[in-house]
């Protein structure tokens, strides 16, 4: 039996979720960088939030299908791929619309460039809000996912006494499923 996890169709469910959750992010990510204000930079905290509700709304969807439900390391595992996929895409978006909004960065050592109001390591070099805005989509929004769909995975599960074993392989043989090594 194939484990339905790793399905074709399961994969693009992921990709669309995963880029729901990174273009609400970056919508968040477009308003700050608008403004070129170091001090709208919790509207970044809020589009990790907003990440993580996309994640959660996925997980809710994940609870009422038929082999998630009844596996809890199906769903961590759908939900973790969702939020690998969308902190990856965040992290791409953000470099993106960086370079968009603000072209010389990379290469322009005046402080012109710097977020008004920036702490003085961002100010002598620009680049140091490529840096941060990249951190901020790595280590907030996967952390954000991760504990949403683990905390969502295990307190949704109607009856989580009867969890049944995942199978993260091709079955061998037609005998009973074990844990043993």
């Amino acid at each position: 039996m194939r484990n339905p996890v790793f399905e074709k169709k399961h994969w693009l469910e992921y990709l669309l979720y995963g880029l729901i959750a990174a273009l609400l992010y970056s919508v968040l990510l477009v308003i700050h960088l608008r403004e070129g204000n170091y001090e709208s930079l919790y509207l970044l905290y809020i589009g990790n939030a907003l990440f993580g509700v996309v994640i959660l709304a996925y997980n809710f969807k994940l609870i009422y299908k038929p082999y998630e439900k009844k596996r809890t390391v199906s769903m961590l595992i759908a939900a973790h791929l969702t939020t690998i996929i969308g902190t990856a895409l965040s992290m791409i978006f953000a470099a993106i619309l960086l370079m968009v909004f603000y072209p010389d960065v990379l290469w322009s050592m005046p402080d012109t460039l710097a977020p008004e109001n920036a702490p003085p390591q961002v100010q002598e070099k620009p680049t140091g809000w490529l840096l941060m805005l990249i951190i901020n989509a790595l280590v907030l929004n996967f952390s954000m996912g991760s504990f949403i769909s683990i905390v969502s995975s295990y307190a949704g599960k109607i009856n989580q006494t009867k969890d049944k074993p995942a199978h993260l392989s091709k079955r061998i043989s037609d005998g009973p499923v074990t844990n043993d090594a």
